[in-house]
């Protein structure tokens, strides 16, 4: 007989009380299969020092299809709500996931993530994660292409992954003490250093092409000034990494890969007159590499800092965007 397998989800939430009321509603659907039965533990950790997600949480208490852990982490900086999750997680937990708080699974989510791990004996499944665009999004916006994530067969393997959709053995990764780092708070990426120290270490990572999530994509970000925000940030976290453990050669080699991308991105520039797509992959050349460049000489860029954060976004109602992505 096949064992019932313990599965933790866990989200962090900072002041979205939609998105998470959302995910914990479609977490109830969660379909089992006979040949891979599992026990579901929802695991909520709030940034938000007030506790301002508890009255939300606590609504889904005793709804019969999972439990559910509601725990305040009072330091802000994502690493250290990703850190607190894992600690929070109860001694008998077999897998660990993590979904953010403005993402829901389709219903097939965790049974795909299980299937692949059962076919390929993965310490790490990985799965796609799809945008659902506000009401009448600005056009050229969604022809860039630039919310869309890349996809893979099936069991592909990979050597990345990230915390936004995917499923860990919890023991393997207590084993290997694997943790975020806080010196990454606000700068995001911790969970690229996470996973890229992971490979390094071993971890076998595959695709689950059929373990999709939704993503809400608010108009607030469907502006040049976000879009081009987040490039640099992207760019720079992958620098922050090497100046936190990379090699001299490695934080040369990035360097050099920074400025050959800001090269390749201004040869490509008169491509944003013509095409969103070819326009926006010239930008990010440029953006991605300005930030590698800028943080292996020394600059963090904050994305998350605590000033930054103090207004949430302006997202969509949840339900008119919940329907759009079930339809996809």
């Amino acid at each position: 007989m096949t064992r019932e397998l313990h599965i933790v989800v866990a989200a962090l939430t900072f002041r979205r009380p939609e998105g998470i009321a959302k995910l914990l509603e479609v977490l109830r659907n969660q379909q089992r299969s006979s040949e891979r039965p599992f026990r579901l533990t929802a695991l909520v950790v709030d940034n938000d020092a007030a506790g301002s997600a508890r009255s939300t949480v606590e609504a889904f208490r005793g709804n019969g299809a999972y439990e559910l852990i509601y725990v305040v982490e009072t330091e802000q900086g994502i690493p250290i709500a990703r850190n607190r999750a894992i600690d929070s997680a109860p001694a008998d937990t077999d897998l660990f996931c993590f979904l953010d708080d403005d993402e829901w699974p389709v219903d097939g989510w965790l049974d795909a993530m299980l299937a692949v791990r059962e076919s390929t004996g993965a310490d790490c499944v990985y799965g796609p994660v799809e945008p659902v665009y506000p009401t009448e999004p600005p056009e050229y916006f969604v022809k860039t292409r630039a919310f869309e994530r890349k996809r893979h067969a099936d069991a592909t393997p990979l050597d990345y992954a990230a915390s936004n959709n995917v499923m860990i053995d919890y023991r393997y990764m207590q084993e290997k003490q694997l943790r975020f780092d806080p010196r990454m708070r606000f700068t995001g990426g911790s969970d690229y250093l996470f996973f890229n120290q992971a490979v390094r270490g071993g971890m076998k990572i595959f695709w689950a092409d059929a373990a999709l999530v939704y993503d809400i994509i608010p108009a607030s970000r469907m502006t040049w000034k976000w879009l081009l925000q987040r490039q640099y940030r992207l760019g720079n976290t992958f620098a922050v990494r090497d100046t936190l453990y990379g090699s001299r050669q490695e934080k040369l080699r990035r360097l050099a890969y920074g400025c050959t991308r800001v090269g390749l991105g201004i040869a490509m520039l008169p491509a944003l007159v013509v095409s969103p797509r070819w326009g926006m992959r010239s930008l990010t050349h440029i953006l991605r590499g300005a930030g590698m460049v800028t943080g292996i000489l020394g600059h963090s860029y904050e994305e998350y800092a605590p000033a930054k954060l103090a207004e949430p976004e302006a997202a969509e109602p949840v339900g008119s965007v919940a329907a759009q992505g079930l339809q996809r």
